[in-house]
């Protein structure tokens, strides 16, 4: 009797009576009442509001509540948010189609795939396959943000075995999205404390993507800089620095930092004057912390306010080489970096040369985090 009449007080406390049926039939609340008590504790809410009109008839139990197609489209909206099983994210798709014929992968804000692929998802033709697709990989991005990779390769495997049937793209773009999600994962154990190496698998995946050249495939950029620096933490540095074809190299930034970081951790060992590596790796690190200063002439012609920009000599932004190094760990490579920048710090002090000071700074204290974290 207690039970019951906390769950009439829950029942009454809630003004809107659609948000009475979302309660009511949920899977906790069926089991905690007995038929008897739903039975009245439903019939009390017709009674209490006069603004709904619902079927007169005895109600059996509370799924058979004839309420009107908005209350069930809003239980199975909700229910869609929060399901992570596939198999029940389509039956709920399947459902909510019957309803009513709009775009469901809009129910919630929060589902975001990359700019990249939006174009490819939202040129799908049938519209509740393109709403599976678009939800699949949303989700799954979300449990990879949160680290919860069980459910991520669940629903990335659903959404694979689904795009395999009809786009060869979509099917890339899912084994691109799987080994980014398999990299993290290891990833994540290796910062946690685990010592055990990847994969042969996947660090042949890995260099498969980093390989990988298909006309017209929408590609992340960050899968690439996430593979080079998986890389460069597991030390092979033997493919970085002998086996990536020279037109990559070329082409590809990180790769190019990859393999110049690659290649000076293994002259170290050697003489100094081996080290013909670490003068372009110098080179480049100056480029990207360059800055460009412009000046601007007052009205008599005399120079007025100066302007710094990032220098755009680099082989990329200073902001991306900065995210980049936030993904390395392996204790030489950041050794390397550091003695580039306390080096850089030195040459910038005794020449002063104030547009490159506080860029070269801000690396440098990274990369001297990334080092101590690493230690801990």
């Amino acid at each position: 009797m207690k039970l019951f009449l906390s769950c009439r007080t829950l029942c009454e406390s809630l003004e809107d009576l659609s948000l009475v049926f979302v309660v009511s039939s949920h899977k906790l609340f069926m089991e905690l009442l007995k038929e008897e008590e739903r039975k009245v504790l439903v019939e009390q809410m017709r009674k209490r509001s006069a603004t709904i009109n619902l079927s007169g008839k005895p109600l059996p139990s509370f799924y058979d509540i004839p309420a009107s197609a908005s209350v069930n489209i809003g239980q199975l909206e909700q229910q869609l948010i929060l399901s992570l099983e596939p198999r029940r994210i389509r039956q709920i798709l399947i459902e909510l189609h019957g309803m009513a014929e709009r775009p469901f992968w809009r129910v919630n804000s929060k589902w975001e795939v990359p700019p990249d692929y939006i174009n490819v998802i939202l040129g799908i033709k049938d519209n509740l396959t393109k709403d599976l697709v678009y939800i699949l990989m949303a989700k799954g991005l979300h449990c990879i943000a949160i680290k919860d990779f069980v459910h991520a390769r669940q629903l990335f495997s659903a959404c694979l075995e689904l795009v395999t049937e009809f786009s060869p793209k979509l099917r890339q773009v899912m084994l691109n999205e799987m080994l980014l999600l398999e990299v993290r994962a290891h990833e994540t154990m290796a910062s946690e404390g685990s010592k055990e190496r990847p994969p042969p698998d996947l660090v042949s995946r890995v260099r498969g993507y980093l390989e990988m050249r298909i006309h017209d495939l929408p590609l992340r950029q960050v899968v690439g800089e996430e593979c080079v620096a998986f890389m460069l933490n597991w030390r092979e540095n033997d493919y970085l620095t002998l086996q990536v074809p020279p037109s990559l190299v070329m082409n590809n930034p990180y790769i190019k930092i990859g393999q110049l970081l690659a290649s000076t951790c293994k002259e170290l060992p050697g003489p100094k004057e081996s080290r013909r590596t670490a003068k372009e790796l110098w080179d480049v690190v100056v480029q990207i912390c360059s800055m460009s200063i412009q000046h601007k002439r007052n009205n008599d012609g005399r120079v007025g306010l100066i302007k710094h920009r990032e220098s755009s000599m680099g082989i990329m932004h200073r902001s991306k080489f900065i995210t980049f190094i936030k993904k390395l760990r392996e204790p030489l490579v950041l050794t390397t970096l550091i003695s580039l920048f306390v080096r850089l710090h030195s040459i910038v002090r005794v020449c002063q040369i104030g547009a490159l000071w506080w860029a070269q700074e801000k690396v440098c204290s990274i990369a001297v985090a990334q080092m101590i974290n690493g230690e801990t």
